[in-house]
């Protein structure tokens, strides 16, 4: 497998986690027009879960697939732990 099969795959699994995500950003935004205060406060906590996780999965798979190409630039020029660059945290939009 080459570097941009690895990076298509990478990009396959982001847009699955960012589609997961709306999802369930959909689902919150349904119970707090249902007024539902105490499953929107659990689902939100479930989607930020979700986030952090999906942001993790991506970073270490790019990582990996940085060390597999010696001509890649290192951590430090890209910002491996740039946080919060994947999508956005908040999943009711406030």
């Amino acid at each position: 497998m080459n570097r941009q099969e690895i990076e298509h795959s990478i990009d396959e699994v982001t847009r699955a986690i960012e589609n997961l995500n709306r999802v369930f950003d959909k689902r919150a935004s349904d119970l707090k027009q249902a007024g539902d205060a105490d499953g929107l406060k659990q689902w939100t906590k479930a989607c930020q879960a979700m986030r952090d996780s999906g942001n993790i999965y991506i970073t270490w798979a790019q990582h990996y697939a940085r060390l597999s190409d010696p001509t890649a630039p290192s951590e430090e020029e890209d910002d491996f732990l740039n946080e919060g660059t994947v999508w956005d945290k908040s999943p009711t939009g406030t």
